[in-house]
């Protein structure tokens, strides 16, 4: 019964979100012009905006974010924006800022708000020290809850200050994500009570994936591509080979950036040469969902459901084993019992 008790928790809380009840004002169209850096940053101004707000993703979905310009059309939505919200992290977003001049918010407004950057994984040297460094891990930091709760409250601000006079709404649809983030975080720990993924080591195939691993509670050891062409040395990739192939490292986790660049690809031979698990996150890409807690959501079900398939696989051989055991004994029984009732009615 986990399994569906599991399933249903989930379709509970997605359906949740869509039966929000948010306060509506009558009025002929958005008031402002937003154009946000990538879909996951979207879906979070899009909960404190609401129907007030217009917003645009400038990356274009498949698109490697890390690339140097984008195409003319997000450069064009940049201009008509009246606020720009970036992550502070792609190159192409200080030239947008230089081009356009356009007022804007990134990570150092979300610092404000209490939003922190992570070690990279597997960084043995800051790993102690905790969070809070100017050389931690930048990518998809936003996908980490409390900071997507600092991103909402520096959107809160900013809005505010853009239009003063929703400056009560902003506040109420902050509120309610908030408690809508706390509702998340209750599910994980229910669906970990289950399946204990947080006992869980993994290594992710770009430290994108690592704010996702922390917000389940499961621990990164170590990262396959450390940049956009950069690859741990050959002897570092034989220690994970060795902890992968002896259940060290329990998981493998890539996502849809990993899919862009090679390191996806090894990351699926390495699960195919060791056996091990790759569990496939969303991380900068939406695919048709269009809040923060949906995506979040949907990678609470894939580990979810790796775990659930990797315990049936482990699982059902032992109990086809022991089933083939125990039909052995009995016929074992039966033979002896037959041949005592033969030898009876011989005597009789």
């Amino acid at each position: 019964m986990k399994l569906s008790r599991n399933a249903i928790l989930v379709l509970l809380l997605l359906s949740a979100y869509s039966a929000l009840s948010i306060p509506v004002i009558a009025q002929e169209g958005p008031v402002l012009q937003l154009a946000v850096a990538v879909a996951p940053l979207a879906g979070i101004v899009d909960d404190i905006g609401g129907s007030y707000v217009e917003t645009t993703v400038l990356l274009p979905e498949g698109i490697e974010p890390h690339a140097s310009q984008l195409p003319q059309s997000s450069v064009e939505a940049a201009n008509n924006a009246d606020l720009l919200i970036l992550t502070g992290h792609f190159p192409w977003e200080e030239d947008l800022i230089n081009q356009t001049g356009k007022p804007y918010i990134s990570l150092e407004d979300y610092e404000d708000y209490g939003a922190e950057l992570s070690p990279i994984p597997g960084d043995a040297e800051h790993e102690e020290d905790g969070h809070d460094h100017e050389d931690g891990n930048p990518h998809s930091y936003w996908l980490l809850p409390k900071n997507a709760r600092a991103i909402a409250n520096a959107t809160r601000s900013s809005l505010s200050e853009l239009y003063p006079s929703l400056d009560w709404f902003w506040q109420s649809m902050f509120d309610d994500f908030v408690e809508r983030i706390e509702r998340f975080l209750e599910l994980v720990g229910d669906t970990d009570d289950e399946l204990g993924f947080s006992s869980l080591k993994a290594v992710v195939v770009f430290p994108a994936e690592a704010y996702v691993a922390e917000a389940f509670g499961i621990e990164v050891v170590g990262v396959l591509q450390e940049g956009e062409n950069v690859f741990i040395s050959g002897a570092e990739l034989l220690q994970v080979q060795l902890a992968l192939a002896n259940g060290t490292i329990d998981l493998i986790i890539g996502s849809d950036i990993a899919r862009l660049q090679a390191g996806g690809e090894f990351a699926r031979q390495l699960g195919e040469d060791t056996s091990t698990q790759v569990v496939w996150w969303r991380v900068i890409f939406f695919s048709g969902m269009s809040d923060y807690l949906s995506v979040m959501t949907y990678n609470l079900g894939a580990i979810s459901s790796a775990l659930e398939s990797e315990q049936q696989r482990g699982i059902n051989p032992i109990v086809t084993y022991a089933l083939v055991g125990l039909a052995s004994i009995l016929a074992i029984f039966a033979i002896a019992e037959a041949v005592l009732l033969l030898r009876k009615s011989s005597i009789d």
